[in-house]
């Protein structure tokens, strides 16, 4: 045992604890520590203690009593040895492999940002139970907030919140696992600055003459495409994008809807007209004829909420269609209509970010800044769009699966009087004309 300092040890309890002073030394040849340390293997792991004293009568009496305090803790079933945040993190990632409940994009973004998190170490080496508020203070938010200052980053207020939100739902998922004694609380933005806490998060949109060009350049890129693959995906991209604009879905909602989650109505065709009729009318009374004669009626059954009903407009409904005929058109490239997920995007961001930049609306200026703009600004703009044609913040938080106070907080707020009125200006009859 060359771990021990010559002279030092000594066994008791039959044997199973054992005594000594440890032999380490600092760079100066000194003994790190002349304290008593006492070991024993318990629970299939070895469990170190120090004495805190270099008096062996003391430490022996104060070993003895903590090697009994462990086995009566044994003998009653109480785990003894705690794991650290980064063994229960990888508990928890294995998890999300048999995670049917979310969707694969969201369990995605999870596994996204938990390697970020990964990254503080500070935060890593805490025992489990040991994470509290202050510790998550004093290491993560420190470490966050120091890392993007030396990237010369902007780090937003709402960006750290995410964290936290992420970083209290894996402490609470451990508290259920039986991982961790108590559950998280407190983990909130009130540990963020006055000045973090406040900042409103910048949600970009296209206004009615951006989206028309959006789709203009879009469709100019389908016919300038070499190869049928190229034109097919990127009339697939354009037929997105209508969607999108036209249903207000979040971009996971939509990737993850199959062809049994959509319902194309034609309100004069309809075969159980009053039903759907009477469903759609609890979004308002104005509401049913917004939709004008064919909208999508799609179960959201997979969100970021709870799953809800979403309707989409005359264009969605178009749009749809078009992609029916489009995979239809192409069986080669394994996008077969009734089979799997409707829209299958495996290069949409790059398509996207190829077409945002052939329409020099890749940025939208806020203010005195550029902010880029993404696959979510589809729905702030079919937001933004109903807000401008009068539906109530009540109706279209229930078709989008958020609430009145974010529809308020994020756009009515915003609304100023020339844009309201530049986009009536190009509405006929209280329906919006969208470019298809």
């Amino acid at each position: 045992m060359a771990y021990f300092l010559k002279g030092t040890y000594l066994t008791k309890k039959k044997g199973k604890l054992h005594i000594y002073v440890r032999n380490n030394k600092d760079s100066k040849g000194r003994l790190k520590s002349k304290f008593y340390v006492g070991r024993t293997y318990i629970q299939g792991k070895s469990t170190v203690k120090s004495s805190g004293t270099a008096n062996k009568k003391e430490a022996v009496k104060i070993l003895e009593k903590w090697y009994d305090r462990l086995q009566f803790q044994k003998d009653e079933g109480i785990q003894i040895h705690t794991k650290t945040f980064a063994e229960c993190l990888k508990q928890f990632e294995k998890s999300l492999n048999d995670d049917i409940s979310r969707t694969s994009i969201t369990i995605k973004g999870i596994r996204q940002k938990m390697n970020m998190i990964k990254q503080c170490k500070g935060l890593m080496k805490l025992d489990i139970n040991k994470v509290n508020v202050e510790s998550v203070k004093n290491t993560f938010l420190k470490w966050r907030i120091e890392r993007e200052k030396k990237n010369k980053k902007t780090l937003r207020g709402a960006t750290l919140k995410g964290d936290l939100v992420a970083i209290s739902g894996f402490l609470n998922w451990c508290y259920k696992k039986e991982l961790r004694k108590t559950k998280m609380e407190g983990l909130t933005v009130d540990l963020l600055s006055k000045r973090l806490r406040h900042q409103r998060t910048q949600r970009t949109q296209f206004n009615m003459d951006e989206y028309q060009k959006l789709l203009k350049v879009s469709r100019a890129r389908i016919k300038k495409g070499r190869g049928t693959r190229v034109k097919f995906d990127r009339e697939r991209l354009h037929q997105f994008c209508i969607f999108m604009v036209g249903t207000g879905l979040r971009v996971d909602e939509a990737l993850s809807l199959e062809w049994e989650d959509i319902r194309s109505i034609d309100r004069e065709k309809v075969i159980n007209r009053q039903a759907t009729e009477t469903t759609v009318s609890a979004y308002g009374k104005d509401f049913l004829s917004q939709l004008e004669r064919y909208y999508l009626q799609i179960n959201v059954g997979k969100s970021k909420t709870v799953p809800h009903t979403a309707y989409g407009t005359g264009s969605a409904y178009f749009a749809y269609h078009n992609l029916v005929k489009l995979y239809s058109s192409n069986p080669q490239f394994n996008c077969k209509v009734g089979e799997g997920t409707i829209f299958k995007l495996h290069s949409f961001r790059e398509g996207l970010n190829s077409l945002l930049d052939e329409a020099d609306l890749k940025f939208e200026k806020l203010g005195d800044s550029r902010v880029k703009r993404d696959s979510k600004s589809f729905r702030h703009t079919f937001i933004q769009f109903m807000l401008n044609k009068g539906m109530s913040s009540t109706a279209i938080a229930k078709m989008c699966g958020t609430s009145t106070e974010m529809i308020d907080k994020y756009y009515t707020s915003n609304m100023a009087l020339d844009t309201m009125m530049d986009t009536f200006n190009k509405v006929k009859g209280g329906h919006l004309k969208i470019v298809s």
